[in-house]
C-alpha cells in the first residue's frame, strides 16, 4: 500500500505536487478575471484552462522552479514552440520587478545550476501552497 505523507515520497513524486500546486496559484494569481488570462510574453487572452506556466530562468534550474519571481502564465505558442519567449519574458519581468530582482534570479541560477532542492523544503512549499490555494 502507497503512503500519502510527504515524508514517504519520492523526490519526483514531491515536485510533481509542487509543481501542480504553485500551477494552480500561478494561474488564479494573474488572471484578468475569473477564467480569462493573459500571456505574459504576446499578450494573448485565453481561458486561464488552457494558460502554460512558463518560466523565465528552465524549470531544470530547481533554485529558481519555484521562485514565484520567475514563473507566469503563458500560451502554448510561447512557452513551448518559442521555447518560453525568453528575450521578451526577460524585458517584460524586468518592467514589473526590476533589473535588481531579475539579475538575483540569473545569479542564483548560475551560482547553484541544476542543484535540486532537499525532499524537506519541497515538503515545506507544498504544504505553504496548499494553504495558498485553499484560501
Amino acid at each position: 500500500m502507497k503512503s500519502n505523507k510527504l515524508e514517504d515520497m519520492s523526490y519526483k513524486q514531491l515536485v510533481k505536487i509542487l509543481d501542480a500546486l504553485m500551477a494552480e496559484y500561478i494561474k488564479k494569481k494573474y488572471e484578468i478575471k475569473p477564467g480569462l488570462s493573459q500571456c505574459y510574453t504576446c499578450k494573448k487572452r485565453l481561458p486561464t484552462s488552457e494558460v502554460q506556466i512558463g518560466h523565465y530562468i528552465p524549470r531544470r534550474y530547481h533554485i529558481t522552479r519555484f521562485d514565484e519571481r520567475n514563473v507566469r502564465p503563458q500560451c502554448a505558442g510561447c512557452n513551448g514552440f518559442r521555447s518560453g519567449s525568453w528575450l521578451k519574458f526577460r524585458y517584460y519581468l524586468t518592467e514589473e520587478i526590476g533589473e535588481e530582482e531579475v539579475k538575483d534570479l540569473e545569479t542564483k541560477a548560475l551560482m547553484y545550476g541544476e542543484k535540486h532542492a532537499i525532499k524537506e523544503w519541497l515538503s515545506y512549499e507544498i504544504n505553504r501552497y496548499r494553504e495558498m490555494n485553499n484560501r
